[in-house]
Protein backbone atom coordinates (compact mmCIF):
# COMPACT_ATOMS: atom_id res chain seq x y z
CA UNK A 1 0.00 0.00 0.00
CA UNK A 2 1.48 3.46 -0.79
CA UNK A 3 1.18 5.64 2.22
CA UNK A 4 1.96 8.75 0.66
CA UNK A 5 -1.40 8.22 -1.77
CA UNK A 6 -3.25 7.14 0.76
CA UNK A 7 -2.47 10.18 2.94
CA UNK A 8 -3.61 12.35 -0.17
CA UNK A 9 -6.81 10.22 -0.97
CA UNK A 10 -7.54 10.88 3.29
CA UNK A 11 -6.73 14.59 2.72
CA UNK A 12 -9.30 14.81 -0.37
CA UNK A 13 -11.97 13.18 2.06
CA UNK A 14 -11.15 15.70 4.38
CA UNK A 15 -11.48 18.98 2.53
CA UNK A 16 -14.67 17.85 0.95
CA UNK A 17 -15.95 16.84 3.70
CA UNK A 18 -17.06 20.08 5.46
CA UNK A 19 -17.32 24.11 4.72
CA UNK A 20 -14.33 25.73 3.34
CA UNK A 21 -13.85 29.01 5.34
CA UNK A 22 -11.66 30.72 2.27
CA UNK A 23 -8.45 30.71 4.41
CA UNK A 24 -7.54 27.35 4.37
CA UNK A 25 -9.58 25.82 6.91
CA UNK A 26 -12.37 23.17 6.24
CA UNK A 27 -15.55 23.54 9.03
CA UNK A 28 -17.80 20.67 10.00
CA UNK A 29 -20.88 22.48 12.16
CA UNK A 30 -23.25 20.03 14.10
CA UNK A 31 -26.69 20.38 12.92
CA UNK A 32 -28.18 22.17 16.26
CA UNK A 33 -24.92 24.54 15.93
CA UNK A 34 -23.61 22.96 19.35
CA UNK A 35 -19.85 22.21 18.02
CA UNK A 36 -17.74 22.73 15.31
CA UNK A 37 -14.86 20.48 14.00
CA UNK A 38 -12.20 21.87 11.90
CA UNK A 39 -11.62 18.79 9.89
CA UNK A 40 -8.34 20.18 7.64
CA UNK A 41 -6.14 23.21 7.82
CA UNK A 42 -3.25 24.20 5.19
CA UNK A 43 -2.35 28.08 6.04
CA UNK A 44 1.00 29.22 5.67
CA UNK A 45 3.19 29.40 8.84
CA UNK A 46 3.01 33.39 9.34
CA UNK A 47 -0.81 33.08 9.16
CA UNK A 48 -1.86 30.46 11.02
CA UNK A 49 -1.71 31.94 14.84
CA UNK A 50 -4.36 34.96 13.15
CA UNK A 51 -6.21 32.07 11.66
CA UNK A 52 -6.08 30.19 15.15
CA UNK A 53 -7.58 33.47 16.72
CA UNK A 54 -10.06 33.94 14.37
CA UNK A 55 -11.37 30.31 14.75
CA UNK A 56 -11.59 31.06 18.44
CA UNK A 57 -13.63 34.20 18.17
CA UNK A 58 -15.81 32.43 16.13
CA UNK A 59 -16.53 29.86 19.02
CA UNK A 60 -16.81 32.38 21.58
CA UNK A 61 -19.54 34.53 19.15
CA UNK A 62 -21.17 31.40 18.56
CA UNK A 63 -20.73 29.69 21.82
CA UNK A 64 -19.97 26.30 20.48
CA UNK A 65 -17.14 23.87 21.61
CA UNK A 66 -14.78 24.03 18.97
CA UNK A 67 -12.48 20.65 17.52
CA UNK A 68 -9.39 21.10 15.97
CA UNK A 69 -8.43 17.63 14.49
CA UNK A 70 -4.74 17.30 13.98
CA UNK A 71 -3.04 14.58 11.87
CA UNK A 72 0.21 13.57 12.06
CA UNK A 73 0.99 14.53 8.43
CA UNK A 74 -0.22 18.20 8.95
CA UNK A 75 1.71 21.61 8.68
CA UNK A 76 3.38 23.27 10.20
CA UNK A 77 5.32 20.51 12.62
CA UNK A 78 4.51 22.92 15.45
CA UNK A 79 0.92 23.03 15.38
CA UNK A 80 -0.18 21.29 18.32
CA UNK A 81 1.99 23.82 20.36
CA UNK A 82 0.57 26.60 18.79
CA UNK A 83 -3.31 24.76 19.37
CA UNK A 84 -2.22 24.77 23.04
CA UNK A 85 -0.92 28.36 23.57
CA UNK A 86 -4.20 29.81 22.43
CA UNK A 87 -6.63 27.51 24.88
CA UNK A 88 -7.52 24.33 23.16
CA UNK A 89 -6.35 20.87 25.29
CA UNK A 90 -5.50 18.02 23.65
CA UNK A 91 -7.48 14.67 24.04
CA UNK A 92 -6.16 11.27 23.22
CA UNK A 93 -4.43 10.37 20.32
CA UNK A 94 -5.42 7.66 17.95
CA UNK A 95 -3.73 5.25 15.19
CA UNK A 96 -5.34 6.12 10.95
CA UNK A 97 -5.93 3.20 9.73
CA UNK A 98 -6.81 2.15 6.51
CA UNK A 99 -7.99 -1.17 4.38
CA UNK A 100 -7.82 -1.47 0.74
CA UNK A 101 -11.16 -3.01 -0.48
CA UNK A 102 -10.19 -4.39 -3.49
CA UNK A 103 -8.92 -8.36 -2.85
CA UNK A 104 -9.94 -8.42 0.80
CA UNK A 105 -12.12 -11.13 1.76
CA UNK A 106 -14.98 -10.17 3.43
CA UNK A 107 -16.27 -13.73 4.04
CA UNK A 108 -13.75 -13.69 6.84
CA UNK A 109 -15.31 -11.47 9.25
CA UNK A 110 -18.33 -13.98 9.89
CA UNK A 111 -20.57 -10.84 9.35
CA UNK A 112 -23.37 -13.58 7.30
CA UNK A 113 -23.71 -15.66 10.53
CA UNK A 114 -24.47 -12.64 12.56
CA UNK A 115 -28.19 -11.10 13.41
CA UNK A 116 -26.72 -7.49 12.16
CA UNK A 117 -29.45 -5.02 11.41
CA UNK A 118 -29.29 -1.46 9.29
CA UNK A 119 -30.78 1.53 11.55
CA UNK A 120 -33.71 2.68 9.51
CA UNK A 121 -36.33 3.73 12.33
CA UNK A 122 -36.69 5.54 15.59
CA UNK A 123 -36.61 1.80 17.27
CA UNK A 124 -33.19 1.26 15.56
CA UNK A 125 -31.76 4.83 17.43
CA UNK A 126 -33.31 4.01 20.68
CA UNK A 127 -31.49 0.25 20.61
CA UNK A 128 -28.02 2.78 19.76
CA UNK A 129 -28.76 4.50 22.52
CA UNK A 130 -29.19 1.46 25.01
CA UNK A 131 -25.35 0.10 24.37
CA UNK A 132 -24.32 3.43 24.81
CA UNK A 133 -25.97 3.50 27.87
CA UNK A 134 -24.66 0.72 29.01
CA UNK A 135 -21.55 1.56 28.52
CA UNK A 136 -21.89 4.59 30.74
CA UNK A 137 -22.21 7.10 28.31
CA UNK A 138 -24.13 10.05 29.74
CA UNK A 139 -24.57 12.16 26.40
CA UNK A 140 -26.65 8.53 25.15
CA UNK A 141 -29.70 10.73 24.56
CA UNK A 142 -27.95 13.68 22.88
CA UNK A 143 -26.04 11.43 20.26
CA UNK A 144 -29.30 9.65 19.48
CA UNK A 145 -30.86 13.17 18.88
CA UNK A 146 -27.54 14.02 16.68
CA UNK A 147 -27.92 10.82 14.76
CA UNK A 148 -31.32 10.83 14.23
CA UNK A 149 -30.73 14.67 12.17
CA UNK A 150 -28.22 13.35 10.57
CA UNK A 151 -29.81 10.59 8.85
CA UNK A 152 -33.35 12.62 8.03
CA UNK A 153 -31.00 15.36 6.72
CA UNK A 154 -28.46 13.05 4.27
CA UNK A 155 -29.88 9.00 5.02
CA UNK A 156 -27.26 8.10 1.87
CA UNK A 157 -24.06 9.67 4.27
CA UNK A 158 -24.53 7.96 7.01
CA UNK A 159 -25.23 4.48 7.80
CA UNK A 160 -25.40 2.94 11.40
CA UNK A 161 -25.44 -1.13 12.22
CA UNK A 162 -26.26 -3.08 15.06
CA UNK A 163 -25.86 -6.52 16.43
CA UNK A 164 -28.24 -8.36 18.04
CA UNK A 165 -27.88 -11.35 20.53
CA UNK A 166 -31.39 -13.23 21.41
CA UNK A 167 -33.45 -10.15 20.12
CA UNK A 168 -31.20 -7.55 22.29
CA UNK A 169 -28.97 -4.62 20.97
CA UNK A 170 -25.11 -5.48 22.06
CA UNK A 171 -22.73 -4.25 19.32
CA UNK A 172 -22.91 -1.06 16.79
CA UNK A 173 -21.35 0.53 14.71
CA UNK A 174 -21.42 3.65 12.25
CA UNK A 175 -20.09 3.75 8.46
CA UNK A 176 -19.81 7.50 6.67
CA UNK A 177 -19.91 7.92 2.89
CA UNK A 178 -19.44 11.38 1.51
CA UNK A 179 -21.16 11.71 -1.97
CA UNK A 180 -18.83 11.39 -4.74
CA UNK A 181 -15.94 10.37 -2.40
CA UNK A 182 -13.52 6.78 -2.80
CA UNK A 183 -13.33 6.77 0.91
CA UNK A 184 -15.64 5.57 3.95
CA UNK A 185 -15.21 5.40 7.32
CA UNK A 186 -15.76 4.02 10.12
CA UNK A 187 -16.94 5.09 13.93
CA UNK A 188 -18.60 4.34 16.82
CA UNK A 189 -17.61 0.56 17.07
CA UNK A 190 -19.01 -0.21 20.78
CA UNK A 191 -20.01 -3.86 22.54
CA UNK A 192 -21.50 -3.90 25.78
CA UNK A 193 -19.35 -5.92 28.08
CA UNK A 194 -21.39 -9.44 28.37
CA UNK A 195 -20.73 -9.73 24.69
CA UNK A 196 -17.47 -8.82 24.05
CA UNK A 197 -14.85 -11.31 22.56
CA UNK A 198 -17.50 -13.02 20.58
CA UNK A 199 -16.48 -11.77 17.36
CA UNK A 200 -19.14 -9.05 17.02
CA UNK A 201 -16.60 -5.90 16.62
CA UNK A 202 -15.43 -8.16 13.72
CA UNK A 203 -18.64 -9.00 12.12
CA UNK A 204 -19.62 -5.32 12.08
CA UNK A 205 -16.50 -4.15 10.68
CA UNK A 206 -17.28 -6.73 8.09
CA UNK A 207 -20.87 -5.59 7.55
CA UNK A 208 -19.97 -2.29 6.95
CA UNK A 209 -17.17 -2.83 4.54
CA UNK A 210 -19.62 -5.29 2.10
CA UNK A 211 -21.97 -2.05 2.53
CA UNK A 212 -18.89 -0.02 1.44
CA UNK A 213 -17.64 -2.42 -1.26
CA UNK A 214 -21.60 -2.34 -2.76
CA UNK A 215 -21.66 1.78 -2.90
CA UNK A 216 -18.39 1.57 -5.00
CA UNK A 217 -15.80 2.46 -2.39
CA UNK A 218 -12.43 2.05 -2.81
CA UNK A 219 -10.74 2.47 0.18
CA UNK A 220 -11.87 2.48 4.42
CA UNK A 221 -10.13 4.31 6.79
CA UNK A 222 -11.09 4.15 11.01
CA UNK A 223 -9.69 6.58 13.23
CA UNK A 224 -8.90 3.51 16.40
CA UNK A 225 -7.89 3.94 19.91
CA UNK A 226 -4.81 1.34 21.19
CA UNK A 227 -8.14 -0.91 22.53
CA UNK A 228 -9.06 -1.77 18.92
CA UNK A 229 -5.93 -1.17 17.23
CA UNK A 230 -4.75 -4.38 17.42
CA UNK A 231 -7.80 -6.47 16.03
CA UNK A 232 -7.82 -4.13 12.93
CA UNK A 233 -4.82 -4.65 11.96
CA UNK A 234 -5.15 -8.61 12.26
CA UNK A 235 -8.18 -7.54 9.96
CA UNK A 236 -5.87 -6.18 7.41
CA UNK A 237 -6.11 -2.70 8.29
CA UNK A 238 -2.76 -0.69 8.14
CA UNK A 239 -1.67 2.35 10.02
CA UNK A 240 -0.99 5.63 7.94
CA UNK A 241 -0.99 8.24 10.30
CA UNK A 242 -2.36 9.10 13.65
CA UNK A 243 -4.76 11.87 14.34
CA UNK A 244 -5.14 13.98 17.70
CA UNK A 245 -8.03 16.88 18.87
CA UNK A 246 -7.30 19.80 20.22
CA UNK A 247 -10.81 21.07 21.97
CA UNK A 248 -11.62 24.81 22.67
CA UNK A 249 -14.03 25.40 24.96
CA UNK A 250 -15.54 29.06 25.33
CA UNK A 251 -15.16 30.58 28.76
CA UNK A 252 -13.22 28.23 29.71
Amino acid sequence: MNSENILAGLDEERRASGEDSGKGVVRELATDGSECRIVYARCAPEELDDVIREETALARSGNYTLEWKLYGHDTPADLAGRLTAAGFEPDDQESVLVLPLDGTDLASFDSATRDIRPVTDEQGLADYAQIARALGRKNAEEERQRLAAELRDDPEALSIHIAYVDGQPASCGRAYFRPGGSYAELAGGRTVPEHRRQGLFTALVGSRLRQARERGRTHVFVDALPTSEPTLRKLGFEVVTWTRPFVYEPGS
